[in-house]
């Protein structure tokens, strides 16, 4: 895959259109991205990914593609591309708030994306492939066969994290390959794995506990000193389930033998208890008849003494029952003659307080001319009652009319001063627009004094980094004076321990001498004058220990000019953002626009409310001229009401005195018919009720006389001597009922054969038999514990076995079960019967890891001129089980291997970057052997010194042997005199970038 063409806009601190084309920028196989810290380089590196999978893998991260600077214009990222499947354009625009089309605010607008194929790389059309960004996103990945993290690997290494890697241990080794390749899956399974194996661990043992807890059970339930028990307790320790079972059912069988035999002697027992039962009970209903008997015969004797005192009371109740069916018609004559009497000496009172007043003719009235006046009265009375209420009502409707009127005229004043404050609103509405023009104007500041605020602020904040930079500095250089000192000290002293080693060789040879023995330099035998050794005479190891010093301080040396360098490229990054400004010139400036954004702020939001008061000022002025129109309607309306209400109540006036007639008023002439109504409706109902009264008595003399003749009395006294209160009527009723009761019942008690068949000689044995049964209960008790106690025993010990016997099953089933994961779990975890001691997710990733080191070992062989090779190696490092994912460094020159830690800072360097390309390599091959035309190496050159820089450069160039065009992202100023290709990012004064493509 190549990346043609890259087109940005409005995008992160971009706010303008920029066009970079990588075909031109990578004709010579190597570009560098270079600027500033935080000006913009991995915003292009993001909008390419952005471009092509339309994320940058979180929604923090995708809220960040829309400029700032640009607000409201629509971000827009576009990549041309190529591989095997054809020359393609992608478009995108993140998701971003647009202005409204109509109104003031912003609208959320969605992210959009389009696909063309081109015929080559400079087509503007090209066909359509996909315009939905689902569309867009599967149809990327087909063409490209890479995900975006598998995209963001390869694309862009990361190398600094390599070099960690190179160091790491085999545990944080795997956890790397793992992320990178993807096989957390495996660790996932492996875990599972584990889990499941120590979860059936624990049913297992769970299972056993269940089995001696079970058999446990039973032998509690045996009596003490029972052989089966120490037999069953002796199988569960062995877990040996047939004899555990065997045992069971040996205690069961045994327990119900002994059941059987209690239940037969338990039902002999309660055959000869029933027989006792049956013996007391006929005793005892014989004793119950003959005390029946004697009972019967004693009230027999006592009902035939009261006969006749009963029959006298039969008698009279006879004769008082007659007397009941004519006391009726007795008091409802009485009564009758009564209310005759009353209605007289009421009529003869009504009669008389009338004849005393204007109604006096009333009186000589007959009933019928009574009851035709009553109907004149009430017609009379009847057209005069909506009369009587309009007449009451004309003082109210008079008042409130006047009131009305009053109100009217009120509302009319009221009206005419609304009308003239209206004529008055235009003027003051003038002013207050005057008002909001001005603020308005100064409001329209905002953005700039934003803009100015955010670069004041960016200056500052590199000018105060500046200001840490030059302590961090002249720290650093302190530091190189005292490792110069240092590295010229050792070197000294090396030197010295040289000199005294050579000036003492001849005293060391000499002192090695013997006599007869040839000399190791000359051959001579015979050693008349040998070199006295000398007192400062220095040992080979003295010699080895002083290089080594000087070579420590030397590595120092360099380690403190190296951090110089670092630490003059930072201050150099921030003077060149703070553009040399001092720190407290750059706060002042800082304060000053904060000042004035404060300010343009506070004119925003009191234009706001000057624009919110005139339209509060405008809906008063039509609310209240729309008020005033109503008002208006309004007084006309009822002006012509008020007219119609007096010229009806003028009318009304008359109708009410033409209705008086001779009286003062509708009333008083209503009252007086009421009264003459009221004495005639009194003398009609008063004269009524004496004519039914005369006709009751009448019929209460007829129903008197017939009540005799079937009652059969002589005459009215006799039927009322023979009468009878309800008590006493009550109490004879009683006494004969209750006499004839008890008669019959001891009649029916004699005549029962059980008591008729008795002599009166019988005698009850009952306390024998009583005595016999509580003998034969007390046995059938004493046989029914025992068969219960064995019949529970039973019952228990069948439970009991039955639960062993589950808990066998389950343990049997369960080992049969689990014995696979257990198998698994100790693969999967180097336990048990794991030859090779490597888990599973390691034994996954280490096939991947040999290929990657295979891969590296291709660029190391060149790169350190056939010295230095990378091999795996099985041994663990410390306490880890990472097996097999040990790295060590094999030097050809001393054919001896090297921990990684021991490689120096330019060694580690380039070791890491062919172990990062290598994976690249093994990345792509997993992703279908995808070949990667552009990549960008991002790292830290600023650490390099000028041989190790030269050397990576070299190596990074032979990239472009494979047609790589490789890109370098750095904010190094030195790789800008190696590297003419280039992409320069720089700051803007108003805290935006832009960029300039120099190829």
């Amino acid at each position: 895959m190549r990346i043609h063409h890259l087109t940005v806009e409005a995008v992160g601190p971009f706010p303008g259109r920029h066009e970079v084309d990588f075909d031109e920028l990578s004709a010579g196989g190597l570009f560098l991205l270079e600027g500033p810290t935080g000006a913009g380089k991995s915003t292009l590196i993001d909008a390419i990914t952005f471009g092509l999978y339309g994320t940058l893998g979180s929604p923090a991260r995708d809220d960040r593609l829309p400029s700032a600077h640009a607000p409201g214009a629509e971000p827009v990222v576009e990549v041309v591309f190529s591989t095997g499947e054809g020359i393609f354009r992608v478009r995108r625009t993140p998701a971003y708030a647009r202005p409204k089309r109509r109104g003031e605010g912003t609208t959320r607008q969605n992210a959009t994306a389009r696909l063309w194929r081109l015929e080559s790389v400079t087509d503007d059309a090209g066909e359509p492939v996909a315009t939905t960004t689902q569309e867009v996103g599967t149809e990327v990945r087909r063409i490209v066969r890479l995900d975006r993290v598998q995209f963001s690997q390869t694309v862009v290494l990361p190398q600094g994290r390599f070099s960690t890697f190179l160091r790491a241990k085999p545990d944080e080794r795997a956890a790397v390959l793992q992320d990178v390749f993807g096989t957390e899956v495996y660790q996932r399974v492996q875990e599972q794995l584990v889990d499941m194996a120590r979860e059936a661990r624990r049913e297992v043992a769970a299972a056993k506990q269940d089995v001696t807890t079970a058999t446990a059970s039973l032998v509690h339930l045996l009596p003490d000193g029972d052989p089966a028990g120490e037999q069953l307790t002796r199988a569960a320790e062995e877990l040996d389930a047939t004899a555990l079972e065997s045992a069971a059912a040996q205690v069961v069988a045994h327990a119900e033998e002994e059941l059987a035999r209690a239940a037969a002697r338990q039902e002999a027992e309660r055959v000869a208890e029933e027989e006792a039962r049956r013996a007391v009970d006929a005793q005892r209903e014989l004793e119950r008849l003959v005390e029946r008997r004697a009972r019967l015969l004693t009230e027999q004797a006592a009902l035939a003494e009261r006969e006749p005192a009963v029959a006298a009371q039969r008698e009279e109740l006879a004769a008082a029952r007659r007397a009941a069916v004519a006391a009726g018609a007795l008091r409802a004559q009485a009564e009758a003659q009564e209310a005759v009497e009353r209605a007289r000496a009421t009529v003869e009172d009504v009669c008389g307080a009338v004849s005393a007043g204007p109604d006096s003719d009333l009186g000589e009235l007959e009933l019928t001319g009574l009851r035709a006046l009553l109907d004149q009265l009430t017609g009379e009375r009847g057209g005069l009652v909506d009369l009587v209420d309009l007449e009451a009502g004309l003082p109210a409707r008079e008042a409130a009319l006047t009131r009305e009127e009053t109100d009217l005229d009120r509302r009319r004043t009221a009206l005419t001063e609304r009308c003239t404050a209206l004529t008055a609103r235009p003027e003051e509405r003038r002013r207050l627009e005057i008002a909001l023009d001005h603020i308005q104007r100064t409001a329209l500041s905002v953005p700039a004094a934003e803009a100015a605020v955010t670069t004041r602020r960016a200056v500052r904040d590199a000018a105060r980094d500046a200001e840490a930079r030059r302590g961090e500095l002249a720290s650093a250089q302190a530091a190189v004076t005292v490792a110069a000192k240092a590295a010229g000290e050792a070197l000294d002293a090396e030197h010295a321990a040289r000199r005294r080693w050579i000036a003492g060789m001849a005293g060391s040879l000499a002192a090695e001498l013997v006599p007869g023995t040839p000399c190791a330099v000359c051959g001579g035998t015979e050693h008349p004058a040998p070199a006295p050794r000398s007192p400062e005479h220095a040992t080979e190891e003295d010699v080895e220990a002083a290089a080594t010093g000087r070579q420590r301080a030397e590595a120092a040396l360099a380690a403190a000019r190296e951090e110089v360098a670092r630490a003059q490229a930072r201050l150099r990054a921030a003077e060149d953002a703070s553009g040399g400004q001092p720190l407290p010139a750059a706060e002042e400036a800082l304060t000053i626009a904060q000042a004035d954004l404060a300010d343009a702020r506070e004119a925003v939001r009191l234009a706001e409310l000057r624009r919110a008061e005139l339209a509060a000022f405008d809906e008063e002025t039509e609310r209240l001229r729309e008020q005033a129109a109503r008002e208006e309607t309004a007084v006309a309306a009822a002006t012509e009401h008020l007219r119609g209400l007096r010229t009806s109540l003028e009318a009304d006036h008359a109708r009410c005195r033409r209705a008086a007639a001779d009286a003062p008023t509708v009333t008083a002439r209503a009252h007086r018919l009421d009264e003459r109504l009221s004495a005639a409706r009194r003398i009609v109902t008063a004269r009524q009720a004496q004519h039914e009264a005369r006709r009751r008595r009448e019929d209460a003399v007829a129903a008197l006389e017939r009540a005799l003749e079937e009652t059969g009395f002589p005459d009215a006294a006799a039927a009322t001597l023979a009468h009878r209160s309800t008590t006493r009527t009550a109490e004879l009723e009683r006494a004969v009922t209750e006499h004839d009761s008890a008669a019959a019942r001891v009649r029916d008690g004699l005549t029962e054969p059980q008591v008729a068949a008795l002599t009166g000689a019988e005698v009850p044995a009952l306390e024998a038999a009583t005595a016999a049964h509580a003998e034969r209960h007390t046995a059938l008790i004493a046989a029914t514990e025992e068969a219960g106690r064995a019949r529970d025993a039973v019952a228990r010990l069948s439970r009991c076995r039955v639960s062993l016997t589950g808990v066998l099953d389950a343990h049997r089933t369960l080992t049969e079960r689990t014995a696979p994961v257990l198998r698994m779990g100790e693969l999967a975890a180097a336990g048990e019967g794991n030859a090779r001691a490597t888990t599973l997710s390691t034994y996954v990733l280490l096939r991947r890891f040999e290929d990657v080191v295979a891969a590296a070992n291709d660029r190391l062989t060149v790169m350190s001129d056939g010295r230095y090779e990378l091999r795996r190696i099985d041994e663990r490092e410390g306490r880890s089980r990472k097996a097999g994912l040990g790295l060590a460094v094999h030097d050809h020159v001393t054919e001896a291997s090297r921990d990684p830690h021991t490689l120096s800072g330019g060694e580690t360097f380039y070791v890491s970057l062919c172990l990062a390309l290598g994976l690249a390599d093994v990345v792509t091959s997993e992703a279908g052997g995808i070949s990667l035309d552009t990549l960008f190496v991002d790292e830290g050159f600023g650490s390099l010194d000028p041989h190790t820089l030269d050397g990576v450069l070299g190596e990074l160039s032979r990239l472009q042997a494979g047609g790589r065009a490789v890109g370098i992202v750095s904010h190094v100023s030195e790789l800008k005199d190696r590297i003419a290709e280039r992409i320069e990012v720089r700051r803007l004064p108003s805290g935006a970038s832009t960029l300039t493509v120099r190829a």
